[in-house]
């Protein structure tokens, strides 16, 4: 899959806008908001723990317990956590043109991550534009695009192009809190916005300088090989991922390493499971 959208500062995401935050209602929303339950849907990309979770604060149905994202005609419903945190319905009133409004959620990462993977392999691009406002996050969370590794600023609006590789790491001992907001497609980023001066252009993001890869780093995936099993491929998957945001590296590149550890192990189901992992993620 190629990205519909050109490179900025060497990235297809982007920041797109700029909310001002209201700390001290901000602390009484988030204080409220971490004592609801949270799903734990699209584990599968998850690690960690307690790890990625996610709340519902806005959907077609109005129903928390409808976690799965779909388009769909109409205009989004409030579920009953968004009455009890009236600075982010008041926030997300006050950014997003109500008509374009599909969903809203509250995504949580505490000492966890999103392993890199593609979206859209089971859902159109097309059905929505996907957004996020950092309210709360630490100097380890990051964002990660192909062989890039950024850090996003509170109050920064953000789009992140879910078509390439990217993954996202959590690990400094806070939640790392996001609003999430599911707009309709097809509308211009700017024309988005409730307040046009919300917009922002050519803004550099904060990327992490890394250093290259341990010279033993081949020493390492051979060490892998010897362990690896149905029962520790998942593990062995979670620490992959962390290398790339330790060391400069490619995104996608922790399939590659995934299947060169399994032909190491010379177990040929183990191969076979590696390359469904590298398809099932990457599509590919």
């Amino acid at each position: 899959m190629t990205s519909s959208h050109p490179l900025v500062h060497g990235i297809h995401s982007r920041v797109i806008g700029h909310v001002s935050l209201d700390e001290p209602r901000l602390a009484a929303d988030i204080e409220t908001l971490l004592r609801f339950p949270f799903n734990r849907g699209y584990s599968d990309y998850a690690r960690g723990n307690p790890g990625w979770q996610n709340c519902v604060l806005m959907n077609h149905s109005g129903d928390p317990s409808h976690i799965e994202f779909g388009g769909y005609d109409g205009e989004a419903q409030p579920t009953p956590f968004l009455a009890e945190l009236p600075y982010l319905a008041e926030l997300l009133a006050s950014t997003w043109k109500t008509e374009h409004l599909l969903w809203a959620r509250i995504f949580m990462c505490e000492d966890g991550m999103l392993i890199p993977h593609r979206d859209y392999l089971d859902l159109p691009e097309d059905e929505f534009t996907r957004v996020h406002i950092p309210l709360q996050l630490g100097p380890a969370s990051m964002h990660s695009e192909e062989g890039s590794v950024f850090r996003m600023r509170k109050g920064e609006v953000w789009f992140i192009d879910g078509t390439v590789n990217h993954a996202a790491y959590s690990y400094d001992g806070q939640p790392r809190i996001y609003l999430t907001a599911d707009l309709r497609p097809g509308v211009a980023f700017e024309d988005l916005f409730v307040d046009p001066a919300t917009a922002a252009h050519d803004v550099r993001p904060d990327f992490v300088e890394l250093p290259p890869l341990p010279e033993n780093f081949d020493t390492t995936l051979a060490g892998m090989s010897t362990v690896l099993g149905a029962d520790t491929m998942d593990e062995i998957v979670g620490v992959l991922s962390k290398v790339h945001f330790n060391h400069r590296a490619q995104c996608g590149e922790i399939y590659e390493w995934l299947i060169d550890v399994a032909q190491r192990s010379g177990d040929a189901a183990m191969v076979e499971a590696a390359k469904d992992k590298r398809a099932f993620f990457l599509g590919v």
